[in-house]
């Protein structure tokens, strides 16, 4: 086994102060523009090699496709399922306030995105170490600086040598070793919607603008180059300029606003593919009019099951892969484990309902849970207003209690006749008026 290198594996450019050497990984700046289908072939055909794969053009192709708008925002929305409940490190069920400080920083936060986007990149490489406090951080090491097949740590991207990964301490590896990751299935996606979008543009910049017309007489060059040089100032629309004795006709393409929807359709077909890669579904991103309640359920329902996977798929990594990493760092974690510090709250409306459920069930309830969950202020005189209620419950009690032991009540009632009861029930109505014998 390789002899563990305790250094911490830097990263950046070609300039350096004076007196330092380069970095252990060369940056250099990614490619991220004038890409097509044909590209995308190649580059997925070069990183598929077995003997001297090479990801880098791939990997730039993936940072291009992260400026997708639609793109970009499906992933912050699963990376935000994944984020939102706390983990914790739990040991005979007590947490463990040491370790729990270090997973409150946003490291911690950071790195659990980290992890997800291996699944879309293929794999994530961090190295662990501690700051000048004795606090937990990590470094993401540049995806195109290693070869997973070879666990190679290369100095420049192009490089197919470089430096034994075991070498390093506290590395940790997620994903597979030849895997490209969803984002080479999501590329086909994002290049045809950004031609159909230049596309578009390039309609709407012709169709979309009037067109502006100048005449000027055709031995006169004094005023055809002042009209020119007009054209040109007054903006970048569409401009003819032709002698007085020609003739100009604009033909306009037909239905030009089917041809404008056909663009728009295209770009949300891809959308719609974006998402349902992403987070599984659609409605609960681009819902359309067609859309109904029920579906949207259906589909936030799958939504949720891929958080819940994905938050499983970190809970793995901590107990199995990060434990090791941690007791290297001095952080005691034999016999503990990590967990979700507490359960996904429930949606109001069921919240409610459950409550209401269990209260019919004759179960009692502890009071300052019910504000707590449904977010309601708990009054400043809340024991006086919960003894008055108490007051009242138990008067209407004994109330009916009373009527009920009363001798004979029921017989009374059946006794007085139908008249005399109703007018007791009209008995503050005036008695002026209709008077009717019944």
């Amino acid at each position: 086994m390789a002899k563990k290198n305790k250094k911490k594996i830097t990263q950046g450019g070609l300039r350096t102060m004076p007196g330092e050497r380069l970095p252990d990984v060369v940056l250099q700046m990614p490619e991220i523009f004038h890409f097509d289908i044909q590209a995308y072939m190649d580059s997925l055909t070069s990183a598929k090699s077995i003997d001297y794969s090479q990801r880098t053009r791939l990997y730039d192709m993936y940072e291009s496709a992260e400026l997708d708008l639609h793109l970009s925002g499906v992933i912050d929305k699963r990376l935000r399922g994944v984020t939102r409940i706390p983990i914790e490190f739990q040991r005979d069920g007590k947490p463990d306030d040491t370790i729990n400080k270090q997973l409150r920083s946003p490291w911690f936060k950071q790195l659990r995105k980290d992890l997800i986007m291996s699944e879309f990149w293929g794999f994530t490489l961090v190295q662990f170490y501690l700051d000048d406090d004795g606090d937990i951080r990590y470094d993401l090491i540049n995806r195109k600086h290693y070869d997973p097949v070879h666990r190679l740590l290369l100095k420049y991207q192009g490089d197919h040598e470089g430096i034994d990964i075991d070498e390093f301490d506290n590395m940790l590896f997620v994903g597979t070793e030849r895997g490209l990751g969803k984002y080479a299935k999501l590329l086909p996606a994002v290049l045809y919607k950004r031609g159909d979008m230049a596309d578009w543009a390039r309609f709407c910049n012709i169709f979309g603008m009037p067109i502006r017309e100048y005449t000027y007489d055709a031995g006169d060059e004094t005023a055809r180059r002042r009209l020119i040089a007009e054209a040109r100032s007054q903006g970048a629309n569409a401009a003819y300029i032709h002698p007085k004795d020609s003739d100009l006709k604009l033909i306009e393409a037909g239905n030009k606003t089917g041809s404008s929807d056909l663009y728009k359709t295209f770009a949300e077909y891809w959308d719609s593919k974006i998402s349902i890669m992403v987070l599984g579904n659609t409605l609960t991103t681009d819902a359309k009019d067609t859309g109904t309640q029920a579906l949207g359920s259906v589909h936030k329902e799958e939504e949720e099951d891929m958080n819940i996977d994905d938050r499983n798929f970190i809970l793995d990594i901590l107990n199995y892969d990060m434990k090791p990493i941690f007791l290297s760092l001095g952080f005691n974690v034999e016999g503990g484990e990590f967990v979700y510090a507490k359960k996904e709250k429930t949606d109001p409306k069921q919240q409610l309902e459950i409550v209401q459920g269990l209260k019919n069930m004759g179960l009692p309830m502890d009071d300052d849970w019910l504000y707590e969950t449904f977010g309601v202020e708990k009054p400043a005189n809340y024991d006086r207003l919960k003894a008055e209620a108490e007051e009242r419950r138990e008067a209407m009690r004994q109330q009916l209690q009373g009527g009920q032991n009363t001798p004979n009540n029921q017989s009374t009632q059946t006794k007085t006749p139908f008249k005399n009861r109703l007018k007791s029930f009209f008995g503050i109505a005036p008695h002026d008026g209709a008077d009717v014998e019944w």
